[in-house]
Formats: C-alpha cells, sequence, structure tokens
C-alpha cells in the first residue's frame, strides 16, 4: 500500500496551478454535461419516467458533487490532486451507472469515459499512473458491457468495443505525451527565471558591496574637500560641489538594482518602499515620508518589482530636477485595487516632460504590463507633482 501511495506522489506536478487549472476545466465541463443530461431527461420525460428513475439520481449526485467542487474553487479553499482523482472516479462511476441502466453496449453514454479519463494525463506526470487508470475504467466499461449482455458477436459489436476502447488509450497516451512535452518547457523556464532572479540578486549585493562603497568613499573625500578648500578658490569650490551632486546622484542611481535586490528575495513592498525612502532622504538630504494604508496581501514578483521601479523613477526625477522641499511615498492596498502615489513640493514638470528622457517612459511600460492606469497632475508654475499608479488588486495576487 505503501508503494502504490508513493508511486502515485511521485507523479504528482510540483506547480499547484496544473491542479487548479484541470479541476476548473472538469467543473465547467461536468456543468455542461449536466445541463444536456438536464434538458434530455425534461425534453420528452415520458421516455424514462417512471420506469428509470435512475436517470433524476444521477443529475442530483452529479450537481451535488461538481456542486462542492466548484465552491471549493470559487472560494479559494485548498484543491489538492485527491480531489482531482476522486471527481474522475466519480465520473466513471456515474457513467458506468448510466452505461448499465441505458442499455450497455448499445448507450451512447459511453462518450462520458473520454473527458473522465483524460483530465489524469494533464495532472499527474507519470504516464504509467494514467494507463492504469484507464485500464481499470476500460476493464470496468468491457464488464458492463458483457454482464448486460449487448454486445453482439455475431454483428461484429466485439470489434466496435475494442475500438472504443483502443481510442480511450490514444486519447490519454496522446494528452500525456504533449502535457509532459509542455511540462518539461515549463520547468526550463521556470529554471531559467530562478536563475535570471538569482543572477539579479547576486548584481544586487555586488554593487553593494563594492561600487556603492566605493562611490560612498568617494563622497566622502569630495566632502572633506569641499571643508578643506573653504571659501579660498571659488572655481575649486564650485568644481568640487558639482562633483559632490554628481556622485549623490550615481549613488542613489545604484540605490534602484540594490533594493530591486530586495524584492526578487521575496520581501513585502511596503517594506523595501520604506527602506527606500529612508535611504533617498539620508543620500540627498531631501526629507521622503513614507505611508501605507490596508495590509499587503501577496502579489507576484512581477507586480511589486513594477511598482518599485515607478516608485524610484519618481524619487529620480524629483531629486534630479524638481529641486523639492520634501517628498511623500503613499501606498494604498484597497479592496479591488493597488494605490501608489509620489508626490513632491518642487519646481513642477515641463510641459514636455513626457518627451524628455526614460524615465516616465519606463514608468507607462511597467503600469501598462500591470494593467493599470497612470496619472500625472503638476502645476506649470512650479509647485506639487504627484505621480499616482492604479493597478487592479485581484489580477496581481500571487506568490513570490
Amino acid at each position: 500500500m505503501a508503494s502504490v501511495r508513493n508511486w502515485v506522489t511521485a507523479g504528482i506536478p510540483a506547480d499547484p496551478d496544473v491542479v487548479l487549472f484541470a479541476i476548473r476545466i472538469s467543473v465547467w465541463g461536468r456543468w455542461f454535461i449536466w445541463l444536456v443530461a438536464v434538458f434530455l431527461t425534461s425534453y420528452r420525460p415520458s421516455f424514462w419516467y417512471p420506469e428509470h428513475p435512475e436517470y433524476l439520481v444521477i443529475s442530483i449526485v452529479l450537481l451535488v458533487v461538481n456542486g462542492a467542487a466548484h465552491h471549493r474553487v470559487r472560494t479559494s479553499r485548498p484543491i489538492t490532486w485527491r480531489w482531482l482523482l476522486f471527481l474522475s472516479f466519480m465520473d466513471v462511476a456515474l457513467t458506468t451507472y448510466g452505461v448499465a441502466i441505458n442499455g450497455g453496449f448499445s448507450s451512447f453514454i459511453f462518450v462520458a469515459y473520454y473527458p473522465a479519463v483524460a483530465v489524469v494525463p494533464v495532472v499527474f506526470s507519470s504516464l504509467r499512473l494514467s494507463l492504469a487508470w484507464t485500464t481499470i475504467t476500460a476493464a470496468i466499461y468491457i464488464s458492463v458491457c458483457l454482464a448486460t449482455g449487448s454486445v453482439d458477436f455475431a454483428a461484429g459489436n466485439d470489434l466496435a468495443l475494442v475500438s472504443r476502447v483502443a481510442v480511450l488509450y490514444i486519447l490519454v497516451v496522446g494528452i500525456g505525451l504533449i502535457t509532459r512535452f509542455e511540462r518539461f518547457r515549463w520547468q526550463r523556464s521556470v529554471a531559467r527565471e530562478r536563475q535570471m532572479r538569482q543572477d539579479r540578486i547576486e548584481v544586487s549585493q555586488r554593487i553593494h558591496d563594492t561600487i556603492a562603497q566605493t562611490a560612498y568613499m568617494i563622497g566622502l573625500g569630495i566632502h572633506h574637500a569641499r571643508q578643506l578648500a573653504s571659501d579660498s578658490n571659488d572655481e575649486l569650490v564650485a568644481a568640487l560641489d558639482a562633483t559632490a551632486e554628481l556622485t549623490r546622484s550615481a549613488m542613489w542611481e545604484m540605490r534602484g538594482p540594490i533594493d530591486a535586490g530586495q524584492i526578487v528575495e521575496g520581501r513585502e513592498l511596503g517594506r523595501v518602499l520604506w527602506s527606500h525612502c529612508a535611504t533617498f532622504q539620508r543620500i540627498t538630504s531631501v526629507p521622503a515620508e513614507m505611508s501605507q494604508s490596508g495590509t499587503e496581501p501577496p502579489l507576484s514578483a512581477e507586480t511589486r518589482d513594477g511598482l518599485f521601479s515607478i516608485a524610484h523613477n519618481a524619487l529620480t526625477n524629483a531629486f534630479l530636477h524638481a529641486r523639492p522641499g520634501k517628498v511623500q511615498v503613499r501606498l494604498a492596498f484597497e479592496a479591488d485595487r493597488i494605490t501608489l502615489s509620489i508626490s513632491d513640493d518642487g519646481v513642477g514638470l515641463p510641459v514636455d516632460y513626457a518627451e524628455r528622457g526614460r524615465g516616465f517612459s519606463g514608468m507607462e511600460t511597467d503600469v501598462q504590463r500591470m494593467g493599470g492606469i497612470l496619472t500625472v497632475e503638476s502645476s506649470k508654475g512650479g509647485g506639487e507633482t504627484i505621480i499616482t499608479c492604479v493597478v487592479p488588486r485581484e489580477a496581481n495576487q500571487g506568490g513570490a
């Protein structure tokens, strides 16, 4: 018994999304079959009632079990491979019952065996498991047909029965091979994505440990040189001040990939933005406030990375061009959306701000990828500039 359990478990795919997808497809397919069954039984009820009340029993059982499965999907309750096996077993059992009471071999209900076994190779990577389940189903169908005496060997029904079973195997093997090929491609894609994330983490750590530290030491040296120069040479002082400004700009730009590495590591967006704002204030000497409302839900790495990129670009624009007295970053998690806004009290934006540089075009690209909206409000004569990004919350929930 333990070896069988291990054999079944070994064939389960690692990604639970595959199981959830298969459950959803099977649930909607089962609703379609149920509607067809209800239509056929209600179209001419005199054909089956009261001689065959079993049809009503099948419809009720299908309604209850499929309704329970659909409820679990809609309420985001855990869906495991055991549920899928149970549903497949129920489909085979109800189909067998329908075939038995409807004439055996002559019943068209046997076609329901095909979707009942086809969902198994979609979820389970083991072809042996799929073939074993198909063999059990085929044996049950053949036994019912022989037990009801509906197979006319003289008329060649045995050849038709073999053909039906052969199609069952061909369907399962075909789906199994296609699924294994797609699963292999998916695993390679996941491996590449993990490697890319690991590379980003290593790059961010390398920048932090080497280039950023060097830039910080250069900044200290320039600051010390500025103190030594005092006001003795105006040209030297101006050059040192300009160099110090460039150093601060470079140090801030390097914080982008460094803090983005925390996003890749799986940290919450709110915590990373809070740390990012504190670093912004420390490097630029511009006061930066960070506020958050609502509880951050599980978000995909792509969503957290996109929102972080928008915040970083907005802070960079404020530092380089707006000359603000302060900046504010607000992050709000609402029932149906996520709102990120960055505001500053600087000189405002020029009329052609969207055509200058790649900052705003990068924000537009990020927000479009997340299916959101980006709005920019700025006073022409100088004053507050507000950049707001709104993305749908439900579309962006996921794992880290």
